[in-house]
């Protein structure tokens, strides 16, 4: 930290008045509490919301709550109509999985499993023929042509090159059953269904190739059915004599989907600060996740819960000062961040769709937890290698509190630890926009069903939100960010 700018810093809060801003006084910190801040993650963290999955009904009903807590703080919608900005994605889902042999229809994830993401949009009518383990010493000799291949193998995670390799011979479709684990199936299909439940989203209208590899998992028992084997029979064939012996029984296969654009929304409100003034500090956190797992809900309490909350809090520290700030404060709660810091950029690309002459950033992403390397008392900076100003302005706010230790880990400029793009102050500081990231650090939790809201730290967590409040609030300030063009 340069020492010169530290002493012009200081010397500028303390005599704040002397430009009409209002002083720094202790009073408004009284918003942000440990109690507060428990009661909205234990919202925004609910099973009630599944994960809040981008563009997902769960994600829309935190978007909700964001809008219901920035009314009542009195926050204003970002463009005076609306606090929803949509950031154009695109979304596809499965229509349905229609798998019949002959009139019986396969029960999808029981019977058969659908590995590809490419859709069967006309029907495919085509006879079934075993190959084995899928050996070139069979396969040379078999003809694959418009059939769908079915293969026993050791592994249904390892599936990609052996359905090239039929495709290559012409199979309209590859299948495999596991050799001895029917469970392999069973848990293959749990994870498949699990993630289906879960819609993908595409920054640019998806497009499917007619010429994907079409994969299936099969149970055993379904197998066994199609060939009249059982399958330590089937295993034990081993020439392609043998193989053509076995009944070719004709499956059909149709699973179409639908694209349509999805409703992901960023949810912005403002806090307008002087009359006419355009300069603004953007305080920004995502508000979705992961969505769930097939073991579990990923709730994302600490990812990022955490900082959503601490975005609704510091909206509500903040409403007293409407109007007597130098700079307004956007209040950016970003959907897609999961997706690839979707919504951030999205906003940051669109200055059009707003007013604001945006000077700086605060992004909050995870601040709930005690990492593995602390018991108390600290926080992750991000970004400010990049921008001495906001450096300096972080610890001129931990000054004025109770200090904590600031850390540096997480702020490398490349390699393990270069946490630059890998949060939402990406999309700023790329439009050379300086930025500042708060963090916690990583854990064993990140992205499980385990984030969970018992887990949070409150007690560290206000002292955190206390911190962000000061930064920001001194960045708010004429002084801070100041251009020619101000």
């Amino acid at each position: 930290m340069n020492a010169r700018i530290l002493f012009f810093l200081s010397f500028v809060i303390l005599h704040a008045g002397h430009a009409q801003s209002p002083k720094f006084k202790h009073k408004y910190l009284n918003a942000i509490d440990s109690t507060s801040l428990k009661k909205h993650l234990y919202i925004l963290a609910s099973d009630s919301l599944e994960g809040r999955n981008t563009g997902s009904d769960g994600e829309h009903k935190a978007a909700k709550y964001i809008i219901e807590q920035f009314q009542t703080a009195g926050i204003q919608p970002y463009n005076d109509s609306t606090y929803l900005q949509n950031i154009g994605l695109w979304t596809w889902r499965w229509n349905a999985f229609d798998f019949r042999n002959k009139e019986n229809k396969l029960e999808h994830y029981k019977d058969i499993t659908y590995l590809s993401t490419a859709p069967i949009e006309t029907i495919i009518n085509a006879k079934c023929i075993f190959i084995g383990n899928g050996a070139d010493t069979l396969m040379q000799d078999l003809n694959l042509n418009d059939k769908i291949a079915v293969a026993v193998v050791e592994n249904l995670n390892n599936w990609y090159q052996l359905a090239s390799k039929t495709k290559r011979q012409g199979a309209l479709a590859f299948m495999m059953v596991h050799c001895s684990d029917n469970e392999a199936f069973s848990e293959l299909a749990q994870r498949m269904q699990a993630s289906r439940q879960e819609q993908s989203v595409y920054s640019t209208k998806p497009h499917f190739s007619k010429s994907l590899t079409k994969a299936f998992a099969l149970s055993a028992e379904t197998v066994e059915q199609l060939f009249s084997l059982p399958l330590d029979s089937l295993k034990a064939l081993n020439s392609v004599d043998a193989f053509s012996r076995l009944p070719q029984p004709e499956l059909s296969l149709y699973c179409p989907i639908t694209i349509e654009r999805a409703q992901a929304n960023n949810v912005v409100g403002y806090l307008p600060g002087k009359t006419k003034t355009a300069a603004t500090l953007v305080i920004s956190a995502h508000y979705d996740h992961v969505g769930k797992q097939y073991r579990g809900i990923c709730v994302g309490a600490d990812d990022n819960a955490s900082g959503t909350t601490a975005i609704i809090q510091l909206a509500k520290a903040f409403a007293p000062l409407k109007g007597k700030l130098d700079k307004n404060i956007v209040f950016l709660a970003t959907s897609g961040e999961e997706k690839g810091l979707l919504g951030a950029f999205y906003f940051a690309d669109h200055p059009q769709e707003h007013t604001f002459a945006i000077k700086a950033n605060i992004n909050v992403d995870m601040i709930g937890r005690i990492d593995s390397t602390h018991k108390s008392n600290y926080i992750y900076t991000i970004g400010n290698n990049h921008y001495p100003e906001f450096d300096s302005l972080v610890h001129v706010a931990n000054s004025m509190l109770t200090p904590m230790h600031i850390q540096y880990d997480y702020n490398k400029s490349q390699g393990f630890g270069n946490y630059l793009r890998l949060s939402d102050h990406y999309a700023f500081h790329r439009n050379n926009i300086p930025v500042l990231g708060f963090f916690s650090g990583l854990h064993k939790d990140y992205h499980k069903p385990t984030d969970t809201p018992d887990k949070i730290n409150y007690s560290e967590m206000e002292q955190r939100v206390k911190l962000i409040f000061t930064t920001a609030f001194l960045a708010a300030q004429k002084t801070a960010f100041s251009t020619q063009d101000d």
